[in-house]
């Protein structure tokens, strides 16, 4: 059988707190992954945990076949900004693929492995749906309100514009990530919307969704405290978000926008990518 070629791949990790369950999933992403791919980069962007997940990952590293990549931020920033630097340094080796997903352990690596296969069979953007949501119900609600709001407010349909499991062609998310602030709040909601104006098929796939890995299900970001049933961390958030999304909304309508967009191949066709061997089909049939 003739020698064919893996793919180098890189996963961006945001991780708060979690300490008690990052361990594990990183294990599984690294057995999910490494025997179909020619290097594996983990890229976790630890966002100032207070609790052990820094120590943690620094006696992981050793246990992996793929190469683990900690960046701990001096100072708590949030979700989003952790994401774009865990993106931003995930595309630092120009890996043919990279893939994202939360370092709360929410998915299952058997479907990083699905996202990766379809990349190799030529999708150049693959998005996740959660099914069987593992989350409080105003999680569910606010996810059903964004599908709404990015399809009545961008004119874009996607099942879970901000699903955190997700993959790109290297070269397309480093050329989505320029269209998107320097400093955001939901990069991943972003980079649906602009893959969808620029015309990049975005394929969304069903993928399985559990309980977060730890002792408590809510991990610390959006914990509820006090009589109310929604954290109002949360609420704050998302009224912060909205008017983020807001003033996105009104720089892609703006003449300028216009004018990268057309000055970029967003529909040429993709770079030559290593081709699948028969592991990588039979895994493919898991779609």
């Amino acid at each position: 059988m003739a020698h064919v070629s893996k793919p180098t791949v890189a996963v961006a990790i945001p991780a708060y707190n979690e300490a008690d369950g990052i361990g594990g999933f990183l294990r599984e992403i690294d057995r999910a992954l490494v025997p179909h791919v020619e290097t594996l980069r983990l890229v976790v962007v630890d966002d100032a945990s207070t609790d052990d997940t820094r120590s943690v990952l620094q006696r992981l590293g050793p246990d992996l076949d793929g190469r683990l990549e900690v960046i701990t931020n001096p100072v708590n920033r949030g979700h989003g900004p952790s994401l774009m630097e865990a993106y931003r340094q995930a595309l630092a080796n120009d890996p043919d693929f990279v893939l994202q997903v939360d370092g709360d352990g929410q998915f299952h690596g058997s479907d990083l492995r699905r996202v990766l296969v379809l990349l190799m069979d030529e999708a150049r953007a693959v998005s996740g749906v959660r099914r069987f949501r593992q989350d409080p119900w105003f999680r569910m609600v606010m996810t059903r309100l964004v599908r709404r709001y990015v399809s009545w407010g961008f004119s874009v349909r996607a099942r879970d514009p901000n699903c955190p499991l997700r993959g790109y062609e290297g070269e397309l998310l480093a050329a989505l990530l320029k269209s998107l602030p320097e400093v955001c709040m939901v990069p991943n909601l972003y980079l649906t919307i602009v893959a969808a104006r620029r015309g990049v098929p975005l394929l969304e796939v069903d993928v399985s969704h559990r309980v977060r890995r730890g002792t408590a299900a809510q991990g610390s970001t959006w914990r509820s405290g006090g009589l109310s049933p929604i954290p109002w961390r949360l609420v704050r958030f998302s009224v912060q978000a909205l008017r983020e999304s807001a003033r996105f909304r009104a720089q892609m309508d703006a003449p300028r926008w216009a004018r990268d967009r057309d000055s970029h191949p967003w529909q040429d066709e993709p770079s030559p990518r290593p081709q699948r061997d028969s592991a990588h089909a039979a895994h493919g049939q898991e779609r």
